[in-house]
């Protein structure tokens, strides 16, 4: 429009829209931006906005991102009333447009992604196109949502992209009601699952105490997910102070039993509480926290599985543990995903040789399945087993998890940050593993690994009438990559490296 000729183009285009024989008339003025300036003007006094709106849509395309605010704008100043009023949307324009070219187009995406999730999809590919369909009272709602609602959630998730501080964010937060760079939980477009993670800190490590008179702090974080998406973290709770390893339970309970948002939250829906633990606590049996008032344990209610604190925050050994995980359900074959458990003891095979060491002379059979059992004698043994296995996401052991058994513990921290293995499971009872399978398949085998969170809490359901039974000495150590997130591990006060907040 920096050229004279352009602008009378626009001119005589506006005089058609508005079928005045003639072009729009406006004083023509060798500055550009004035020019421009007394055009809007006059379109203005005069009532021909939308004139002027659809003449440059016919010069520029619809699509032209300057078209589409200037749309936007015009609306707000002739249309009915929409979802905000007219001087707040406006207001929110200007500032809108003061950001960087492409600003909001990855909040665009996302939310045009959770509308056709839903079976409602919202025409527009640009941030002004999606905020007009969304503030134009004009345009039908489909579904159930109330259009109020959709057009400040997508004003949240823009909020979230924007960041916690500057004119923007201040004017969003206060639009919205939310603080300044809040995240917005997924939309309830598929299953939804709440993920409460427990870390729990060792507090004066290293130390060459026992677990149980270590020092420990805890603190807890609350997520979302819906689907397959990530998830969005909603908030966190500090713990009781510090106390020590055999204090863990009871003070556990009482962290549980007052922070009650998450469970209120996970009414109806699946829940998993991750407890993320140093490798001295790897054998803790989570799954018996009270989860509540009531004092029923947390399996009763939920799925409960273990982590590794030391890689969940060393990014350092990721790329192997991500690699290991996708291939954990990939290529499978119709059958019982069990089958796909590599197993490994430091026991003798019942059918084999007898063993010199009487420590270890206990027999052992190892589970039929697709990879040929481990008799680990010498952490180079676990090195070529797994490397000759790469495929191999799921580590079953023979012999329960002891921090003190030098051999268990190096062969599981290698396993863990050197190969990658994100998925073990073992009984803490040193039982026969063949029982353990048994509750696990419970007459029907899982097609997917991935089913094992839900099937181990399943089995400590039927078996919550007799602790001794393989149904509550199960532990599994369920890592997912994508469930890290390193906010984390910035400090805060009364803790040592426990933050909050999502990667």
């Amino acid at each position: 429009m920096n050229e004279l000729k352009m602008r009378q183009a626009l001119l005589v285009r506006m005089g058609e829209k508005l079928r005045l024989g003639h072009p729009f008339n406006v004083a023509e003025d060798p500055e550009y931006l004035a020019h421009l300036d007394a055009i809007v003007r006059a379109a203005h006094r005069d009532g021909a906005l939308e004139a002027l709106c659809g003449a440059l849509a016919q010069m520029y395309g619809d699509d032209d991102i300057d078209v589409a605010w200037l749309e936007l704008a015009v609306t707000a100043l002739t249309g009915p009333p929409g979802h905000l009023p007219a001087d707040v949307l406006l207001a929110l324009v200007v500032e809108l447009r003061c950001r960087p070219k492409g600003f909001g187009a990855a909040t665009v995406a996302r939310f045009l992604a959770e509308r056709r999730a839903q079976r409602r999809p919202l025409d527009g590919t640009s941030l002004p196109q999606v905020l007009l369909k969304l503030y134009d009272s004009r345009v039908p709602a489909h579904g159930p949502a109330e259009p109020r609602e959709q057009l400040l959630r997508f004003l949240r998730m823009l909020a979230a992209q924007t960041g916690p501080s500057g004119p923007l964010a201040a004017l969003l937060a206060e639009i919205t009601g939310a603080a300044p760079g809040e995240p917005v939980a997924p939309a309830a477009d598929g299953e939804r699952q709440v993920i409460i993670q427990i870390r729990v800190e060792e507090e004066d490590a290293p130390s060459d105490l026992p677990p149980a008179q270590r020092r420990y702090s805890l603190r807890g974080y609350h997520y979302e997910r819906v689907g397959d998406d990530r998830p969005v973290f909603l908030g966190s709770q500090s713990g009781p102070g510090l106390f020590t390893g055999d204090e863990l339970t009871e003070r556990g309970r009482d962290f549980l039993t007052s922070w009650r948002e998450p469970a209120d939250a996970a009414r109806g829906v699946t829940k998993r509480v991750e407890f993320l633990l140093p490798h001295s606590l790897l054998g803790h049996p989570a799954e018996a926290w009270p989860g509540g008032p009531a004092g029923r344990p947390l399996s009763r209610s939920c799925q409960v599985v273990v982590r590794s604190l030391i890689r969940y925050r060393d990014s350092m050994v990721h790329d192997g543990w991500i690699r290991r995980w996708n291939a954990l359900d990939r290529d499978r074959t119709p059958a019982d995903a069990l089958q796909r458990i590599g197993w490994l003891s430091t026991r003798a095979p019942a059918d084999g040789p007898a063993c010199p060491d009487p420590a270890a002379a206990q027999p052992w059979k190892c589970p039929e399945g697709k990879y040929p059992p481990l008799r680990l004698t010498r952490l180079t043994d676990l090195v070529d087993w797994l490397s000759a296995h790469p495929d191999l996401g799921c580590l079953g052991l023979g012999t329960p998890y002891d921090h003190d058994d030098d051999l268990i513990r190096q062969a599981v921290d290698d396993a863990l940050l050197e190969d990658g293995i994100p998925v073990m499971v073992w009984r803490r009872d040193a039982g026969d593993p063949h029982p353990l399978l048994d509750a696990l398949r419970a007459g029907q085998p899982p097609a997917d690994l991935a089913e094992l969170p839900h099937r181990v809490h399943q089995a400590r359901r039927r078996g919550r009438h007799d602790t001794h039974s393989v149904h509550n000495q199960i532990t599994l150590l369920w890592d997912d990559p994508t469930c890290v997130f390193s906010g984390q591990d910035q400090p805060m006060p009364g803790t040592r490296a426990a933050g909050e907040g999502a990667a």
